[in-house]
């Protein structure tokens, strides 16, 4: 019994010495003419031995891009380690090789990129084990799509045959062909849509990201919204008329803006992504009484499409979910702000199955696009994924025990 309160003691003093870290900070600032006062609490690292560094972007001595590890800045990253930092990287080799040889939730084969990031954030055994099950599930990924790529191959080594034997020479000789039809060059179309999108970033409709959100993500949440900014843009890039798109309150330096550089460099088939990006405000770029926020937790329903109108939408991603994806932040917002909110009509056109009724930005952007093209939100919730709507058995089934419901209710009434 003395055992146990002696170690209660011990991990209450404990706790209040991590407690004690906290340090409490007031400031003051102007806003609007009035002066303000803010109170946060801030961890002093100084007198916290016992929990470990948490390396950011900003700090000078660790490589900046968490999830952008090359094959070469890898390489150069774990080439340049200290003692300390080795002894760490060969205990997790024994703990990998362990892990690999008891179960299945771990890669074959370990690349430079992945023992670079599961030394830089591998600090704690539950961390590390997700980042095994992570890297298992994307060697797999790419192992499918080498599998892919090579049938894809064979059958265009078929398909070329096939149309070899068909046509004879006459294909496969320029001299000898004989078509009405003119080669258009990738670089032809590239040119092409680039003059479009530079045409919209001058005279077409504005649609406004809020970047305000990138603080409050985690590295995964950031390289999420990269994709999905991204294939947004990718959806507009396509468009006959597409829109200006605007990235507001952006954050120069940041882990999201470093990421697209490096896409745009090293990945893209872009040679420039045609879009506008501000650290101003939408508050300070528009008129209020044109701004309408998109939030899935506004009363109010957007029914119709004003050409005036000029839609926001948050630039955040929640991959969680839980309590803390329920907060009306992107509502509470607009509030602050005084401008106008309003969100989807998904529960009067779409019919949802299993799961969290959410979608993704590039959806909500594919969504927009084609609400403001058509005024039809039939046709614009046709880029809603299948598999978070109900099937037809289920609907139909669905409906039957509305209607029963509704009997009985009206029998009640009745009698």
């Amino acid at each position: 019994m003395n055992c146990i309160r002696r170690r209660l003691f011990q991990m209450a003093r404990l706790s209040r010495g991590r407690l004690q870290n906290f340090r409490k900070q007031t400031l003051l600032h102007s806003e609007g003419g009035n002066t303000m006062m803010s109170t946060s609490y801030f961890y002093d690292s100084e007198h916290a031995p016992l929990i470990e560094k948490d390396y950011t972007l900003d700090s000078a001595d660790k490589p900046l891009l968490e999830g952008l590890f090359t094959p070469e800045t890898a390489a150069e990253y774990l080439s340049n380690l200290g003692e300390e930092e080795q002894k760490k990287l060969q205990a997790y080799k024994l703990e990998y090789e362990v892990t690999s040889s008891i179960s299945t939730q771990a890669p074959i084969e370990m690349r430079d990129e992945w023992w670079a990031q599961l030394l830089m954030t591998g600090h704690s055994s539950s961390r590390r084990k997700n980042l095994l099950r992570f890297f298992q599930k994307k060697e797999n990924a790419m192992l499918v799509r080498a599998k892919k790529k090579v049938e894809n191959e064979k059958k265009m080594e078929i398909h070329e045959a096939g149309k070899k034997e068909m046509m004879g020479d006459l294909l496969y000789n320029p001299i000898k062909r004989n078509t009405i039809h003119l080669k258009i060059l990738r670089q032809t179309m590239v040119h092409q849509t680039d003059s479009k999108l530079a045409q919209s970033m001058i005279f077409g409709r504005p649609f406004v990201v809020d970047m305000s959100y990138e603080p409050f993500m985690g590295i995964k949440e950031k390289n999420s919204c990269v994709d999905q900014l991204l294939n947004g843009y990718g959806a507009n890039r396509s468009r006959n008329e597409p829109n200006d798109l605007i990235f507001t309150n952006w954050i120069h330096d940041s882990f999201i803006f470093k990421k697209l550089n490096f896409i745009q460099k090293e990945r893209s088939a872009y040679p420039t992504l045609m879009m506008k990006c501000t650290e101003q405000s939408y508050v300070d770029l528009f008129p209020k009484e044109r701004l309408v926020y998109l939030s899935p937790h506004s009363p109010f329903e957007l029914t119709h499409d004003d050409p005036d109108n000029i839609y926001i939408m948050g630039g955040y991603v929640d991959l969680g979910g839980g309590k803390q994806g329920q907060k009306p932040v992107s509502y509470a917002k607009a509030k602050q702000e005084k401008i106008r909110s309003c969100r989807l009509p998904l529960d009067k056109y779409c019919v949802w199955g299993t799961g969290v009724k959410s979608l993704t930005l590039n959806q909500v952007m594919n969504i927009m696009y084609e609400f403001i093209d058509t005024k039809d939100w039939s046709k614009a919730f046709e880029h809603v994924p299948r598999r978070k709507l109900q099937r037809d058995a289920d609907l139909r089934e669905h409906l039957y025990k509305r209607q029963m419901k509704m009997n009985r209710v009206n029998r009640r009434q009745f009698l």
